[in-house]
């Protein structure tokens, strides 16, 4: 079975008190288009809308004496409503990526949302800014970035591709991060030891002080 290249790979359905205001407010202030509702645009209980080919779903409240809530799969959508209850918005963050981060933005504070942050450099490799819709859910709207250093080592990355986040240097041949140990060993004596002409005891305190301040290690106490 094969993919259509419009047919995206993921469509969340979010539970929503009221499936025609979060339609409006999707459409109207974020700019998604509506590509169906159920059982009409006007009095809709589901809707599917979609963004650059990103797609979500609205599902309204399921009761479980509800005609359509009959069934085993009547029930999971009871117990999803059950749950939106209980939290909210809860324990979700939706990333949807957009062409151009700073001009979305812009344009969907004009047509009112609220966003909760200003477009920000992330370090994994995107800009992003986030929004909180009508039910709490919170959206990550974002695009892909060119990072000037590896977030590794600290290397200048002057030909990196967009969202790439490490030099040559710091990962594999498949492209994934190199352990720690590693990259530690080649920062004391690449670096420290080779360009700096430091001796290993020095080199060692120096290397392991810079990749503390590295994000990828930022969660490493022996990084410290």
């Amino acid at each position: 079975m094969s993919i259509s290249p419009r047919t995206p790979a993921i469509s969340p359905m979010l539970v929503v008190n009221n499936v025609a205001a979060s339609a409006k407010f999707y459409t109207g202030v974020l700019g998604f288009t509506l590509e169906e509702s159920w059982p009409n645009d006007q009095e809709p209980m589901w809707a599917s809308l979609e963004l650059n080919n990103q797609r979500i779903m609205l599902g309204g409240l399921a009761e479980a004496d509800d005609p359509q809530s009959q069934g085993p799969d009547g029930q999971f959508f009871v117990e999803c409503s059950n749950d939106f209850k209980k939290a909210v918005g809860g324990g979700v963050l939706l990333y949807f990526s957009v062409p151009d981060v700073d001009a979305y933005h812009k344009e969907v504070t004009a047509r009112g949302a609220k966003p909760l942050t200003e477009p920000t450099d992330q370090f994994y490799g995107i800009r992003d800014f986030f929004v909180r819709d009508l039910d709490g859910y919170r959206f990550a709207f974002n695009m892909p970035i060119q990072m000037t250093s590896c977030q590794a080592c600290g290397m200048p990355l002057s030909d990196a591709k967009e969202g790439q986040m490490y030099c040559h240097y710091c990962v594999d041949e498949k492209g994934h991060l190199k352990p720690y140990e590693q990259i530690l060993e080649g920062t004391i004596q690449g670096y420290f030891m080779g360009m700096q002409k430091m001796e290993r005891g020095p080199a060692e305190v120096a290397a392991k002080e810079m990749l503390a301040t590295m994000p990828a290690w930022m969660c490493r106490e022996t990084a410290k």
